[in-house]
């Protein structure tokens, strides 16, 4: 048995590694024996649940009605938190905070808003969307899923490709936080949401199929090992063996309008957080 892909420990492994989290939908895409249980444990409780819980993703799974690991429906809370914590900015004066949604018995979805203002605007007609901020410390723990998430799949094809140099910042990343800088990540928004629910009968009646997730690994040239992850019409992705890969990275997603999601580090330490990320 090898070492622990992120820690390097010998163990224990008596726990399956779910590349993507239940959270999601996944009960049969895992890793056996290359994550220990401590790691499997850090990357379910400090980094899946932020990101399940307090970025996009956690409206996804809201909106497409994916149950909880226990069975339940979904219901988040996107408020940015009122003091900073951390080494990263965590909140953004734009941001829309105390909204919420919550999936039903019926899987329709409603949106819980705790402020008065905004649901004036909202019932007026004078706003027609709600502005979410994708703050320094979003970006770092979206990339630390993404990353944990990229090198997992390589490991099921490959274990000592997976363990390599080539990919060494980004498990330190994805598992301690490790990297000079906030990774970047690269996103662009496709299809319709009638897309993501489709329904078909059977015998036993109607079935009602729902896209939770797609995942791909791409090889652009010789070089670069790209992620793309797409829940609902979002696709998320970044490069895995270079942080800061060339504009090539654009030829593996043609027609796409890809938009790149950053913060200068040095405006982040100056700042204290910049008016908006750089896309």
């Amino acid at each position: 048995m090898s070492n622990c892909l992120f820690c390097e420990s010998e163990g224990p492994f008596t726990r399956p590694e779910h590349i993507i989290p239940e959270a999601l939908g996944n009960d049969d895409l895992v890793l056996v024996g290359e994550v220990c249980d401590h790691c499997n444990q850090y990357f379910g409780t400090k980094v899946e649940a932020f990101v399940l819980g307090k970025t996009p993703l956690a409206f996804w799974r809201t909106f497409l009605g994916i149950r909880k690991k226990k069975g339940g429906r979904p219901h988040v809370d996107l408020s940015q938190p009122r003091r900073q914590k951390g080494r990263f900015p965590a909140n953004h004066r734009l941001h829309d905070n105390l909204v919420g949604f919550t999936c039903h018995p019926d899987y329709s979805v409603s949106v819980d808003i705790d402020d008065d203002a905004l649901a004036r605007d909202i019932v007026s007609g004078e706003r027609d969307r709600f502005t979410f901020v994708f703050t320094p410390q979003v970006l770092v723990m979206m990339g630390r899923f993404l990353c944990k998430i990229g090198v997992e799949l390589v490991c099921t094809d490959s274990p000592p490709t997976a363990r390599g140099d080539a990919f060494f910042l980004c498990r330190s990343f994805a598992r301690f936080g490790t990297f000079e800088g906030l990774w970047p990540i690269f996103h662009f928004q496709s299809g319709e949401l009638g897309d993501l629910r489709a329904r078909r009968s059977d015998p036993q009646g109607v079935l009602e199929e729902v896209r939770c997730y797609e995942y791909r690994l791409l090889n652009v040239g010789d070089k670069y090992t790209v992620l793309a992850f797409a829940v609902g019409t979002d696709t998320w992705t970044l490069c895995l063996n270079d942080p800061y890969p060339t504009p090539a990275i654009r030829t593996a997603f043609p027609g796409k309008d890809l938009n790149l999601i950053w913060y200068d580090p040095d405006e982040v330490a100056s700042t204290g957080g910049p008016t908006s990320p750089s896309t």
